[in-house]
């Protein structure tokens, strides 16, 4: 747009230095240099549209590149979330399975405490079995009535019953209860 002013504006200063200029020598002189400032002025047109395609050929290459950069941008995006739910899961596996470990590992030394306990429970019960009831009797009254149960549990019934006998009647009727309890309990675990 600007060009084609200067150019209007050569053209004119042409025309009007022909129809003033008071010699055709010196309108000569004014053509040639007008003539010589219009090709001037072509070749800088042309040099100007030759950078304004360079110019605009260097923005498609950069808005392509842009467009290729938010590509890869969103594929090492997708490709992060994706990794991140894989570890997530992975961890919630490993997570799990190391909480099944140990629950299985807590209930086998439950029942590894319980087993020693029981094996104590049955050495007392031999020991108590050969004492002397009345003996035993004491020995039992003082302890834990539940343990005392217990420990009778693994006893034949006879010694059993002649130990509770020798206890005091109020003694004997709790721990013979409890007793009966146990003997149930053990009864139905082993079914």
């Amino acid at each position: 747009m600007k060009l084609r002013l200067l150019k209007l504006l050569a053209l004119s200063l042409v025309l009007s230095s022909l129809i003033v200029a008071p010699s055709f020598a010196q309108n000569k002189q004014t053509l040639s240099a007008v003539v010589e400032k219009i090709n001037e002025l072509k070749n800088l047109e042309n040099t100007i549209n030759a950078k304004i395609a360079k110019l605009e050929k260097l923005k498609k290459q950069l808005d392509d590149e842009k467009k290729q950069l938010e590509k890869m941008k969103k594929d090492v995006d997708e490709y992060v979330k994706k990794r991140k739910k894989e570890a997530d899961d992975y961890y919630a596996k490993v997570q799990k399975e190391v909480n099944d470990f140990l629950a299985k590992k807590q209930k086998q030394l439950e029942d590894l405490q319980k087993q020693i306990a029981t094996e104590k429970i049955k050495k007392l019960a031999a020991i108590y079995s050969n004492a002397k009831p009345q003996a035993a009797a004491m020995a039992l009254s003082k302890m834990d009535e539940d343990v005392a149960a217990e420990i009778l549990v693994f006893m034949q019934a006879r010694k059993a019953g002649a130990i509770i006998s020798k206890m005091q009647p109020q003694k004997a009727a709790s721990i013979f209860q409890k007793y009966l309890i146990k003997k149930d309990n053990l009864s139905i675990s082993k079914q």
